[in-house]
């Protein structure tokens, strides 16, 4: 039934986006939109490891040498292989095809409508055969697929209206009533006071043109929001909105980045929150020279923090395992890269999820880990001492013989509420005429999360809290270098955050060995970024170039041009170079077969 009002809902919006001229005066209206192909071109020869194409183990024989105990008379331990005929190499990235049909209209003196009717699809597993079948869009949570309320979704396509929603100006009072995005902060790259939406990380992960921020990333929603202007330089704005999670990557495709060996639980943690509202404001206004804003928000998180849950699975019930499914991991030295590679405590995960699921007992799992030399305590709780305990149990449950084969993991993803309070300073320095301080603008945010939760290591349900600060110091100008040249525009950022990375992953469990044991974690968290934009004389061209790095080790190159020959064209070329010097440690690490050249043609109408 929820299926089918949803697709109701859609069909009826997509009516009023196409009869919308005919609500007003038709002077009053304007519609205007694109259709745009973009190609993504993979650059280099490293697949992408999180998945199952790319995994390191592919065809790999690795010695069961933590078995022996429990062989039966006679039997040879076993050697644990990876199938070879799962690797896959690609050459593409993204073959999408885009069209936007945006509708505005003024329906009074004070009352104006925005629609934007948004189709996608992307075709890269019809042409590249390493992402063939692979699901690239449909989300589990939803009965309509889709990522939020207004969107259907298929494994190649998406359908959705990103805008709809009525604009009410009476004097200082301004209203918006509909789907909608809110976008708070000027930071490009780091959200410290852009808290309101999620992102939407299906179409090109955080890799689009680095210069269109996240407009096309954040995550729409159903929502009042308004301001209102007293004092001269003064306005409060309020907003109320329908939670939206953060849309993840789908396993095994180009952009994913959490190892295909963990299944993903959706269901219920959405569930358990679709009803409920995020809300916050903000005053903005000048003290002399200085704009000024404070910011409090009260929110679920969108990003979400993961767990063990229970697989419901056969002979495994009970506990966060599958066996047998071809696709999870076939031996102790997998499970332990792949922690390390995404940011978790091996020896540490293995306890969590023996421990916490009584069920695990069941099957023996205390005996096993005290014939190999873990620690059992007297209430049955296990840890391990030893890289040689956790590969004895690990290498017992993997052994197909003996055990139970390969092991998908079972993740429940959460989204617990939190109160985000912010603070934004901005001046504007008065300099020499044509220097470089004349007309610089300084922005100063920073913002504060108590008591925020975070995935632990171990993936236990116990969640890791601690008091998040980070903060976000940027210079912007237009500078004038050449008579002939417009002015070049140049953004530079330092971004520093005290508990997590980039991405919102916890410092503590980053930094881990690929072999054994805990992550050695990290202290804090710093990042530059700098933005460079050129036009041509005639205004045809823009180059671009745009820096990350996060000071241990990644870094992120982007640079492009676009070419702008008429109203209705424009070509855009760009590559993505991703470096990183730090393994298990610094932001790029899961994304280096994103290396890539991306290629766009719009029509504009």
């Amino acid at each position: 039934m929820r299926n089918t009002t949803s697709k109701a809902v859609c069909r009826i919006l997509l009516g009023a986006v196409l009869a919308a001229p005919t609500w007003g005066y038709a002077a009053d209206w304007q519609i205007t939109g694109l259709v745009r192909e973009e190609v993504a071109g993979r650059d280099g020869n490293m697949t992408n490891a999180t998945n199952q194409q790319g995994n390191h183990f592919n065809g790999v024989a690795v010695p069961n040498d933590g078995l022996g105990p429990f062989l039966a008379p006679g039997l040879s331990p076993a050697t644990l292989t990876r199938p070879a005929s799962l690797h896959e190499n690609n050459t593409w990235n993204l073959i999408s095809t885009r069209f936007e049909v945006n509708v505005d209209g003024k329906l009074s003196d004070t009352l104006a409508v925005h629609i934007k009717l948004r189709g996608y699809s992307d075709l890269v597993g019809d042409v590249d055969d390493a992402f063939k079948d692979v699901n690239l869009f449909e989300q589990q949570f939803r009965d309509s697929h889709g990522g939020t309320v207004t969107e259907l979704a298929g494994k190649q396509w998406t359908l959705d209206l990103p805008a709809a929603y009525l604009d009410y100006n009476n004097g200082p009072l301004w209203l918006r009533l509909g789907n909608q995005q809110i976008a708070w902060g000027d930071a490009i790259f780091f959200r410290v006071l852009d808290v309101p939406n999620g992102l939407d990380l299906r179409r090109h992960s955080i890799l689009d043109v680095a210069a269109e921020e996240y407009s096309d990333l954040r995550v729409s929603s159903p929502s009042l929001r308004g301001s209102y202007r007293f004092a001269g330089d003064w306005s409060v704005e309020g907003f109320t909105e329908l939670f939206q999670p953060t849309i993840l990557p789908s396993a095994n495709s180009p952009y994913n980045t959490i190892p295909a060996q963990f299944n993903i639980e959706q269901q219920a943690g959405y569930e358990a929150v679709k009803n409920k509202w995020n809300f916050g404001g903000r005053l903005l206004g000048k003290i002399g020279e200085v704009g000024v804003q404070l910011m409090a928000t009260h929110r679920r998180n969108p990003d979400g923090v993961f767990r063990w849950t229970d697989s419901k699975a056969g002979v495994l019930s009970g506990t966060p395992y599958a066996a047998g499914t071809g696709g999870g991991v076939y031996s102790a030295a997998e499970w332990f890269q792949y922690a390390g590679l995404a940011g978790l405590d091996g020896a540490g995960g293995l306890a969590a999820s023996l421990n916490e699921f009584p069920a695990t007992r069941g099957l023996g799992s205390a005996a096993v880990a005290s014939a190999c030399g873990a620690k059992v305590s007297p209430t049955k709780q296990i840890s391990f001492p030893t890289k040689a305990s956790a590969t004895c149990v690990l290498d017992t449950f993997f052994d197909p013989v003996a055990g139970f084969g390969n092991l998908v993991g079972v993740l429940a993803r959460d989204y617990p509420q939190e109160n985000v309070f912010g603070f934004g300073a901005n001046y504007i320095i008065e300099g020499k005429a044509d220097s470089i301080l004349d007309q610089l603008v300084t922005r100063f945010e920073l913002s504060y999360t108590p008591n925020k939760k975070f995935t632990n290591p171990t993936l236990s349900s116990d969640y890791v809290v601690r008091n998040e600060t980070q903060f976000a110091f940027i210079l912007e100008k237009n500078q004038k270098f050449s008579s002939t040249f417009p002015a070049t525009y140049i953004v530079a950022q330092w971004l520093h955050k005290d508990q997590s990375d980039l991405f919102g992953r916890y410092l503590g469990g980053l930094g881990g060995q690929n072999a054994f044991g805990s992550p050695r974690g990290e202290s804090a968290f710093n990042a530059a970024a700098l933005a460079i934009q050129q036009p041509s004389p005639t205004l045809a061209f823009r180059t671009d170039l745009t820096l990350l790095t996060d000071f241990r080790g990644g870094w992120l190159i982007q640079p492009g041009v676009k070419w702008h020959p008429s109203k209705t064209l424009q070509f855009d070329l760009y590559a993505n170079k991703l470096l990183s010097r730090n393994p298990n440690g610094d932001f790029t690490q899961n994304l280096m077969s994103a290396n890539e050249v991306f290629f766009r043609g719009t029509i504009y109408f």
